[in-house]
């Protein structure tokens, strides 16, 4: 089995909306490896359904959702990583979302990938191992 990978929220949002492309993706990569989301993927899922119409249904499939993967936090060394990457992107002026610069770090320190249609920002973290949704 591979190393890991944390399931982006553009994927994740795609799965809960029973996209094909996505509900074929997570099924092909759950043989092939541990699939995961961090804490900010989550609170990504969170702030949409709670800003959505229908909060009880879709806090309901985020939990559900949440509750099928392992959840993987921010740590110091996770933190620390962030920072140093963070002063790095700034200097050059190659800079990411903040959100998105989290997950990548979180997936770094746990020696894990990540699966996103996102790929153009992820790419800008060196040593991630970044795998295309699309």
């Amino acid at each position: 089995m591979e190393d890991g990978l944390i399931v982006d929220t553009d994927i994740l949002i795609d799965l809960l909306r029973k996209k094909d492309y996505a509900v074929s993706l997570v099924k092909k990569f759950e043989e092939e490896s541990e699939l995961a989301t961090s804490a900010i993927n989550a609170f990504e899922l969170y702030r949409g359904a709670y800003k959505s119409r229908n909060q009880e249904k879709n806090l309901a499939s985020v939990k559900g959702l949440l509750n099928s993967l392992r959840m993987l936090n921010t740590d110091e060394d996770s933190m620390e990583m962030a920072g140093r990457i963070t002063a790095s992107l700034e200097r050059d002026g190659n800079m990411i979302d903040i959100r998105d610069l989290l997950i990548a770090l979180i997936a770094l320190v746990n020696g894990f990938g990540v699966l996103t249609n996102n790929v153009a920002h992820f790419k800008r973290i060196k040593y991630l191992r970044v795998v295309s949704g699309k």
